[in-house]
């Protein structure tokens, strides 16, 4: 049987996990009067490139067997390598397109958060918001005595033994562990909007590329260490910490390069053009009082 109090605790961090996001995208547009559009990008290209092309290469290296798979899934190490270079190459690079083609009209660095936030958002509601509903439609099953007999009706016996484990992670499931998934999201989604700063600069500065390299490595770095947990060789509350202090590092680092990022692109590029045109001027205007100068004592 699952608590009610567990119940309860899943529906919330359901709920939340739909209502924070929109939230932080509701008041960000209001504080600052700018478009929802790089939220609405940050999403699709979460839903794109997080997770429908990424399933291919892990349809390949990880469900289909084969001997690169059967390495993989039987070396914790090389598992979680993959499992961080993939999304970190992945997410990084649909970030980097969306920066460098898709939002060129808003060239303003506000737009580094707001596509941040529809980025780690959607990931929230997808990872955390439907999984607790899922776990709330299992625990009423489960409660209801119903769980075993849909178990039994299953063909396949690998298919029974995954929802066996699956009900057994709903069973022991506590008020904790939701917590502990919800405080989880927030750090994910603070970092998910660190990264796009990174690559903001690096999609739309000068000789910032490398920035791209770094988002993916700092991004690969935190799924290496989640992977490790999925594989249940870290406790939870260990890596929950763990996320928690790196993105709050990865967060002052992406601050200091928010602050030195132009308010508006196209403005600044502006004033790059007139004071390079106004030197330009005084350069020549220099020139032809002193012209004039040696033509008058001629």
């Amino acid at each position: 049987m699952v608590s009610e109090s567990v119940i309860k605790a899943m529906l919330e961090a359901s709920a939340l996990s739909f209502v924070i996001p929109f939230a932080f995208v509701l008041i960000w547009k209001i504080r600052l009067h700018k478009s929802i559009v790089p939220s609405l990008i940050g999403a699709l290209v979460f839903l794109t490139f997080g997770i429908i092309l990424k399933s291919v290469p892990n349809l390949l290296f990880l469900s289909t067997d084969n001997t690169v798979s059967r390495f993989i899934n039987g070396n914790i190490w090389a598992y979680a390598v993959y499992c961080g270079l993939a999304a970190g190459i992945f997410e990084e690079a649909g970030r980097y397109v969306a920066f460098r083609f898709f939002l060129n009209k808003h060239g303003y660095r506000e737009s580094s958060v707001a596509y941040g936030l529809g980025h780690g958002g959607i990931e929230c509601i997808v990872v955390l918001g439907f999984a607790m509903l899922q776990n709330f439609t299992y625990a009423q099953i489960i409660n209801a005595g119903q769980m075993e007999e849909m178990i039994s009706a299953f063909p396949d016996e690998n298919a029974r033994a995954v929802f066996r484990e699956l009900q057994q992670a709903v069973i022991n499931m506590t008020v904790q562990d939701c917590i502990w998934a919800g405080a989880e999201r927030l750090s994910a989604l603070a970092l998910q909007v660190s990264l796009s700063v990174l690559v903001y600069q690096a999609a739309r500065m000068q000789n910032k590329k490398h920035f791209l390299a770094i988002a993916i490595l700092l991004h690969a770095l935190i799924d290496v260490f989640a992977a490790f947990s999925q594989q249940g060789r870290i406790p939870v509350e260990v890596i929950e910490i763990v996320i928690m202090i790196y993105a709050l590092i990865v967060s002052i680092f992406a601050y200091k390069i928010y602050a030195g990022l132009p308010h508006d692109e196209k403005k600044s590029s502006e004033s790059r053009q007139n004071w390079a045109f106004a030197s330009k001027k005084l350069e020549k205007d220099s020139s032809s009082n002193g012209s004039t100068g040696d033509n008058n004592e001629n």
